[in-house]
């Protein structure tokens, strides 16, 4: 029978070792423990994990990883701050970028199509002279 392939996103197993990713509870980041149970729905995986004599519920999938994937999960989590900062300085460029109007926010005006805008100011200036 194959092996099958195991990722950073692939359910632990009931007896698995894992590391902590982040504190926990009093556990400190990189304690190595043991999954006793594993519960949650779908995408929502929880875990029950054993460090030495102490048992530690509902900990997320997110902050465990298997001890021999700990150097390709730091490098994800590098990649992931990576990439939040190039957008949020994308997002100021953008900002920058964007005109301004004299009025100092764009209001609702902002959110209004201009041929809308235009009509509405038309039928003003047939309206009042």
């Amino acid at each position: 029978m194959a092996k099958k392939n195991v990722d950073l996103e692939t359910p632990f197993r009931r007896g698995e070792k894992v590391m902590a990713t982040r504190d926990i509870r009093g556990i400190p980041s990189g304690a190595e423990g043991k999954i006793q149970l594993h519960n949650g729905l779908g995408s929502w995986d929880r875990y029950w994990v054993l460090y030495g004599d102490r048992q530690v519920g509902q900990v997320d999938h997110n902050d465990l990883t298997r001890p021999f994937q700990h150097s390709e999960w730091l490098q994800r989590e590098k990649e992931k701050a990576e990439a939040a900062l190039r957008s949020e300085e994308e997002q100021a460029q953008e900002a920058d970028a964007a005109p301004s109007g004299g009025d100092g926010g764009g209001g609702i005006a902002s959110q209004i199509p201009a041929h809308l805008l235009e009509r509405s100011k038309a039928a003003k200036q047939r309206l009042l002279g």
